[in-house]
């Protein structure tokens, strides 16, 4: 494709389609590139240079479908005009593993640092689904107090923990039960009555929580 490219960014509604065009030569057609809800992602710079080396209306269909940030893609045809290309880009939700988003099908993608702001989950993949059914609950008691949760861990030794932006780690221990939830409302309710800045919150104890001032 010879491409003399504008690229614009719209919020648009589109239906999903693939369509087949066959084997047409498309090598001297110019085209515009539509990205819906664009997440600005490093990808969607690369594919703008990547299209100029393609020359067929079925080589372009392969290469978008192939493309597993795109959740779809309409590709519009009109005589005597620039080809069209809608694409609306994948939503990252999370950061996994830092090397991979996940938007909110859990379907991976490549992470280039663009939005680093995103929560961090380093988790098996198969424990993914398990932080996703108490997220709400453990966002409502942390931003109750003003705390933003910035990573989700678990590893086989210590469990679950989390960090929050302002550098405090939270213990949790093997599972995520409502116990524990319960534990974490009141330790922190007691530690912002009393004003105190502990940098890790152990809840692992059976009968209470230890708190650690170090660094």
């Amino acid at each position: 494709m010879k491409l003399s490219m504008l690229k614009a960014r719209f919020l648009l509604l589109i239906v999903t389609a693939n369509i087949s065009f066959g084997c047409s030569d498309i090598s001297s057609q110019q085209a515009i590139v539509f990205f819906e809800n664009p997440q600005f992602l490093e990808q969607e710079e690369d594919l703008l240079i990547a299209l100029e080396d393609i020359n067929s209306y079925k080589n372009l269909s392969e290469f978008l479908h192939n493309q597993n940030w795109i959740n779809s893609f309409l590709i519009k045809k009109s005589p005597l005009k620039p080809l069209e290309i809608f694409i609306e880009s994948k939503e990252p939700k999370y950061i996994w593993q830092e090397k991979f988003y996940l938007d909110e099908n859990l379907s991976k993608f490549l992470y280039f640092e663009e939005h680093p702001d995103l929560l961090h989950l380093n988790t098996p993949i198969e424990l993914v689904a398990e932080w996703l059914k108490v997220e709400k609950q453990f966002y409502e008691v942390t931003e109750g107090f003003n705390l933003k949760i910035s990573s989700v861990t678990y590893t086989e030794a210590e469990g679950w923990y989390f960090k929050t932006r302002n550098n405090i780690r939270i213990n949790m221990g093997s599972d995520l039960s409502y116990k524990i939830f319960e534990k974490l409302s009141l330790t922190l309710k007691y530690i912002f009555e009393k004003n105190l800045t502990p940098s890790i919150i152990d809840l692992r104890y059976k009968d209470g929580a230890a708190l650690n001032y170090g660094k």
